[in-house]
């Protein structure tokens, strides 16, 4: 006679842990109660600060954040896409593991925002966040502290 099968259990979702350890020389923000920013999913490396994101992103081709002066990161010299409505935009990568994390738009023409040129797109799938008290993924982040 064969024996039931027996369910596996079910395990929590683990929480995100980065493979490597970040460059010692990259900017660190400090992780306490009053700061929220985005990291490298891959690294663990520091990225931009909550205060420095301007708008949420969601669609079919893209989940991100549109943000300014984000740290540790190198972007490529020559324009290789053309992402979010076809605008120009350079590859970004994080400085410690080389893992692309986002665009930067370059090279903008009328009519579009000026608030878009230099800015940068990170891909929530490739961002960890610090919401003050733990990192989570960075899908659906937002700035939880109270105004």
């Amino acid at each position: 006679m064969a024996e039931p099968e027996t369910k596996p259990e079910v395990e929590a979702e683990p929480q995100p842990q980065p493979e490597l350890e970040p460059d010692p020389i990259s900017v660190r923000y400090e992780m306490n109660a009053q700061s929220r920013f985005f990291l490298c999913r891959f690294c663990g490396n520091h990225v931009v600060t909550m205060d420095n994101c301007i708008v949420g992103v969601e669609g079919t081709d893209v989940n991100g954040i549109i943000c300014r002066n984000p740290v540790n990161v190198e972007h490529d010299d020559t324009m290789s896409r053309s992402f979010l409505n076809r605008l120009p935009a350079v590859n970004v990568r994080c400085n410690a593991c080389n893992k692309y994390i986002a665009e930067k738009f370059v090279g903008l023409t009328p009519p579009c925002p000026r608030v878009m040129e230099g800015s940068y797109l990170l891909h929530t799938d490739r961002m960890l966040y610090w919401n003050g008290t733990q990192l989570r993924y960075a899908p659906g982040a937002y700035d939880d502290r109270t105004p």
